[in-house]
């Protein structure tokens, strides 16, 4: 790569740390189909190629403010898309536990398609629960819940104190569950238990 594209790079990194929407699309198109056969060889499926580098996207803007301390754009980037996939993968593997472990607790008796019903509408009204956090607070929980980072790497990612994160988490779990019983869910703590645990 030559050191004037490393230079423009940067240029954009410090434009989009300012909050320059027109930078961050600039380095988005720049960097898409560089990432997107990094992704394919990890991934199975198309659909998880793109929800990788959107995941990516998202981090690097949202982390925004630590842009214009980088000096190897292309490196960062991609270590950041690797670190993606690999929460995508815990992620995957803390969901299929979670399925596993419902199935676990269910009569043999029971009617599979009931139960599977009654899953989906729970994992429906907890994702609407998450949805309606206040954006640091949902960004903290699904860190923590969905990508298996600990309070430490939060705290460190964000530029938080440790404190703050676990207070963080604390209201979240608190307002997740203030929603579900508004909902009339009964069953609110299971599905706690076995999606976020």
């Amino acid at each position: 790569m030559s050191a004037n594209r490393v230079y423009n790079e940067k240029e954009l990194l410090v434009r989009i740390a300012e909050g320059d929407e027109a930078a961050f699309s600039i380095l988005f198109e720049a960097y898409l189909e560089r990432l997107k056969p990094f992704i394919e060889k990890l991934t199975t499926s198309p659909d998880d190629t793109r929800e990788i580098i959107q995941e990516t996207f998202v981090r690097i803007w949202l982390s925004r403010d630590k842009l214009q301390h980088v000096e190897q754009p292309a490196a960062y980037i991609f270590r950041i898309a690797a670190n993606q996939y690999h929460m995508y993968i815990r992620r995957r593997l803390s969901q299929e536990r979670a399925v596993s472990g419902y199935e676990e607790t269910v009569p043999q008796s029971s009617n599979t398609t009931e139960n599977t019903l009654r899953l989906n509408e729970l994992q429906r009204l907890v994702q609407d629960a998450v949805s309606r956090l206040p954006e640091k607070r949902r960004l903290i929980f699904q860190m923590s819940r969905n990508e298996g980072m600990s309070v430490r790497e939060i705290a460190t990612a964000l530029d938080l104190s440790p404190k703050t994160v676990k207070n963080t988490l604390f209201a979240a779990l608190t307002n997740i569950r203030q929603y579900l019983a508004a909902a009339g869910e009964a069953g609110w703590w299971l599905m706690l238990f076995l999606l976020f645990r």
